[in-house]
């Protein structure tokens, strides 16, 4: 696996900004990177010229059984390819970058965002961007392949967004539910790529799946069918099967010094279902979010925003119509005045427990 991940880099690091008219929404075919359908996926890419590179994770659910991994379910984990305009990726390559339909990125000049280059991944693996494996959930007569490689096309991206944007001085990247729980899983590679930059690393609202608050056996049977233990870290030492607290306790002691932020809802009702599913129970998002809030308190430059709700992808609310009187706020804090804090690098950015 290693001789054919350093062949796409060589043809990947071919690809330069030239290829993309300044100010224009481009979309990249990057080799190696496929959905879960076998099919090519892509990146979009905005070069504005500046020293800030803005990448946004894209979320959409997660599945791991013939059931949840059903085209009728969830066609962007059935499908993808955006050869011909075909398939359900299609309507990703007109669609506007997140930082111009998004309050807290709109890229006013008083906005730490600012103008920044704009560089998105795409969702459509069902694995939240940890998996190189491929699952067969019909049978042998009738086989229903689904390619859970989200972890390998989140390095390659990565390895692009670097490629693309090699000069940059600051970084921002957003993930959204499951691109958050992508972000927290991949930080080791926006860590590598963008090494020396100055870091930001928002998970908006990706629960951690810690297996001791669900049903362990069916937790360690998910990560086995997206085979995430190919893509952890090569330095991290996991001793039988692999959980995220791993995760956590790795971001934590070996990248404290990259500002992540963790914002989540104790009563999340989306990350409520999944976990549902998995063997939960009524208060297992909130144990998950405290349990890794334990972790963070380990790393000087982490830190977490929760509040007392149901609400879903935070940094969405304000595009949904969701007037500033709903909106996130803990302790007499705005979800979004904490977001710029975070990312414009004060020193008055911690941890907001919920109300």
């Amino acid at each position: 696996m290693m001789k054919s991940i350093l062949s796409l880099i060589i043809l990947i690091t071919n690809v330069s900004l030239a290829d993309c008219p300044k100010g224009e929404l481009c979309h990249l075919d990057i080799p190696g990177i496929q959905c879960a359908d076998g099919s090519p996926s892509f990146v979009k890419y905005i070069d504005r010229g500046s020293e800030h590179l803005f990448m946004y994770v894209q979320g959409g659910g997660a599945c791991f059984d013939a059931v949840t991994c059903g085209c009728r379910l969830n066609e962007q984990n059935c499908k993808g390819s955006n050869e011909g305009g075909k398939g359900a990726l299609a309507g990703y390559l007109s669609r506007p970058p997140v930082d111009e339909q998004t309050h807290p990125w709109s890229r006013g000049e008083d906005h730490p965002i600012g103008k920044a280059n704009y560089f998105e991944i795409i969702y459509c693996t069902g694995d939240v961007y940890t998996g190189a494996g491929v699952a067969n959930y019909g049978n042998k007569l009738l086989p229903r392949l689904v390619r859970h490689v989200g972890g390998k096309n989140f390095e390659l991206s990565t390895i692009q967004a670097k490629n693309l944007f090699p000069n940059v001085k600051k970084v921002t990247v957003v993930g959204s539910s499951a691109g958050g729980v992508g972000i927290s899983y991949n930080l080791h590679h926006i860590a590598k790529q963008f090494e020396g930059t100055e870091i930001s690393v928002i998970n908006d609202s990706g629960i951690p799946i810690f297996g001791r608050f669900l049903d362990q056996e069916k937790v360690r049977g998910v990560l086995k069918t997206w085979n995430v233990k190919e893509t952890l870290p090569k330095d991290m030492n996991v001793d039988g099967d692999v959980d995220f607290e791993e995760v956590y306790s790795y971001n934590a002691s070996q990248l404290p010094h990259v500002r992540y932020g963790l914002i989540g809802a104790l009563e999340d009702a989306v990350f409520a279902v999944y976990f549902n599913l998995l063997g939960g129970s009524s208060d297992s998002v909130a144990k998950s979010l405290h349990e890794a809030g334990k972790f963070m308190h380990q790393a000087k430059e982490h830190h977490y925003f929760f509040d007392q709700g149901r609400w879903h992808t935070a940094t969405f609310l304000p595009s949904y119509g969701v007037p500033k009187a709903l909106w996130p706020q803990s302790q007499g804090i705005y979800v979004y005045d904490w977001l710029k804090s975070m990312v414009s690098g004060s020193k008055d950015w911690s941890d907001v427990e919920a109300d």
